[in-house]
């Protein structure tokens, strides 16, 4: 019997096994907030995040850091201020608008590589959304402000027509 390539097997299906936990993981993470969360998440985030090329993601503090972290062998793990659902969301969601939403560069029938990045269109369709009906809103209130004041315009120019006759 061949024991090398027997242990070859068991690495390759603990590494798809791996990959599908992390894309369930991804895939829950983002089920369970919305788009203001992801957005509230970004927001607190620094404005010059620290990349740190020793530790990679151990030392990040928040969703930028996160998301601008680099790959580092064996420092996979995020401080547990940094565990929260809206921030792990805001995580995949900037990483996947950063990566012209190429998250996961993995070619093949990947299961795991095609349910992480639907759980990466997932999350930036959620901001998005968000970011639209807020926009929308915004927009809704200044031109119903615009209108108010027109009417009082209108209303304003009648009675001085009214007072010059």
């Amino acid at each position: 019997m061949n024991y090398p390539k027997v242990k070859d097997k068991v690495e390759e299906i603990s590494k798809i096994e791996e990959g599908a936990r992390k894309a369930a993981e991804a895939g829950a993470s983002i089920g369970a907030v919305n788009g203001a969360d992801i957005l509230k998440a970004i927001a607190k985030s620094k404005e010059d995040p620290k990349v740190d090329n020793a530790e990679g993601i151990e030392n990040a503090t928040d969703v930028a850091e996160i998301a601008v972290a680099p790959a580092v062998a064996n420092k996979k793990e995020i401080k547990d201020e940094a565990k929260k659902d809206a921030v792990i969301a805001a995580r995949i969601a900037l990483r996947g608008m950063a990566k012209d939403g190429k998250f996961v560069a993995k070619t093949g029938e990947d299961k795991s590589a095609f349910a992480i990045n639907g759980a990466v269109a997932s999350a930036v369709n959620k901001v998005l959304s968000t970011l639209t009906i807020a926009i929308r809103n915004r927009v809704d209130e200044g031109l119903k402000e615009i209108n108010r004041v027109l009417g009082e315009i209108k209303q304003g120019e009648g009675s001085v027509a009214k007072i010059n006759e």
